[in-house]
């Protein structure tokens, strides 16, 4: 009943970066979770009002618009699928055309690239959080963003250059392209203390640079766009002398959905503009807090154009919430990113393999920056090949490689006892071949029939 006072007051700290700041750290937890409810029911009859499609979407499942009244509805709305966004973006625009400014597409990683239109407030509102979040990570006012930026209207790198400057800092964007000689001069030239990028492009910096890396000065490192592991994390924070900080988003919703905090235990959702379900994988049914399944987003904060329910396929839970966290937060939390559902590989008929497991085999070999596994069919097997990026070349890499794959219990079982899976091709390619013309890395691609 309320929920216009708490939209009010909710404009009126974000109207000031220091009213932003001072309410992140005073805020109740109740009234976020009041607030956020407030917003959903506004986006959801905002959507049945000005998305003709989206409302016969929702009528087919049973849904008229007097339910729109609590989240208790929201298990009873169809899932927005990425195909849906890729093939018909514009039934998905609730605002007249004049309003949208700015267009953003997603990577396209996952095939045909996502169009992602924006009011001007839509942008500038998230851009304010980007800012709020990343002043609260004491010591570190100069930051570099590195990456592949050569597509004007993909997100990540204008994004997180535009939301440095939000937060009044001093930001340069930089390209992957560039050697890791000229990244390093950029961070001393510019005496950088905070880089943004994407964890393989960290990871080659690490195997690359000529230097000690824990002589120049970066506090904090934030990666995302892809999974990574705790190994992978204290690696890098031993190398760099610094903090690795995982950031969660897709650029369907414009980026940072959540994000942890210098403690680095979860990452606490920006509750104000995402709501954050956990799903079921095989039936859609809602998990409890705890439970790991995929992430469903519903955006409260975007007019121009709102998406509800979007299945985003990546796997991770909610943590239990109840507690404001040691950074002064009153964000509710949720886990790492496992990885992402359709990223899991059935291997030898029967044995479902995670990416992650595929990183953890390759990445932690020496002189390994990325890796692309392709599996093909021959008969009745599976074929195994696979491309790494690397600075050797001799026997001694193949044979590592071959090792590590084979280490992966799912792999060694169907190689070894059912015999249906073997060990193609192994090529080692110049480091930022496999990214070299798009802006993340497929790891893992399935030829099969």
């Amino acid at each position: 009943m309320l929920g216009w006072l708490y939209q009010a007051i909710e404009r009126w700290g974000r109207a000031s970066s220091a009213r932003l700041d001072a309410a992140a750290d005073y805020v109740p937890l109740w009234y976020v979770r009041r607030l956020a409810e407030a917003k959903l029911i506004r986006t959801l009859r905002h959507v049945w009002r000005n998305a003709p499609a989206q409302r016969r979407r929702w009528q087919t499942a049973g849904v008229r618009l007097g339910d729109l009244r609590s989240s208790e509805i929201l298990p009873h709305l169809p899932l927005t699928e990425a195909a849906q966004l890729a093939e018909n973006p514009d039934d998905f625009i609730c605002v007249p055309r004049e309003q949208l400014i700015h267009v953003l597409t997603t990577s396209g990683t996952k095939g045909k690239p996502k169009k992602v239109y924006l009011t001007a407030d839509d942008l500038d509102r998230h851009l304010r959080m980007i800012g709020t979040h990343l002043r609260r990570f004491p010591g570190a006012t100069r930051t570099a963003a590195i990456f592949n930026t050569d597509r004007p209207t993909w997100a990540a790198g204008p994004i997180a250059r535009a939301g440095i400057e939000k937060a009044g800092m001093f930001g340069v964007l930089s390209h992957t392209g560039r050697s890791v000689d000229e990244q390093i001069r950029l961070i001393r030239e510019y005496d950088i203390d905070m880089v943004i990028t994407m964890p393989a492009y960290a990871h080659r910096m690490t195997v690359e640079a000529d230097c000690d890396l824990r002589q120049l000065g970066i506090r904090y490192i934030h990666l995302g766009g892809q999974a990574w592991s705790e190994a992978f994390r204290r690696m890098l924070e031993d190398a760099w002398g610094a903090k690795v900080i995982d950031v969660y988003g897709c650029m369907e919703c414009v980026g940072g959905i959540a994000s942890e905090c210098r403690h680095q235990d979860g990452l606490h959702v920006t509750e104000i503009d995402f709501w954050v379900e956990i799903v079921d994988p095989a039936t859609g049914e809602v998990l409890p807090n705890g439970e790991e399944g995929e992430i469903v987003l519903t955006t409260l904060s975007k007019r121009g154009m709102p998406l509800v329910r979007y299945h985003t396929h990546d796997l991770a839970r909610l943590l239990p919430g109840g507690e404001r966290c040691a950074c002064g937060l009153p964000l509710r939390k949720m886990s790492r990113v496992r990885g992402r559902a359709d990223d899991t590989i059935i291997i030898g008929g029967d044995a479902n393999v995670f990416a992650d497991e595929f990183d953890r085999a390759f990445l932690s070999i020496p002189g390994v920056t990325d890796y692309q596994l392709v599996v093909e069919k021959d008969s009745y097997k599976d074929v195994l090949n696979l491309t790494v990026e690397g600075d050797r070349t001799d026997g001694g890499l193949t044979r590592a490689l071959a090792e590590a794959l084979l280490a992966i219990p799912h792999v060694k079982i169907a190689h070894d006892t059912t015999r249906t899976v073997t060990l193609g091709e192994m090529n080692v390619v110049a480091r930022g071949t496999l990214s070299a013309d798009r802006a993340k890395t497929v790891r893992v691609i399935d030829r099969r029939p």
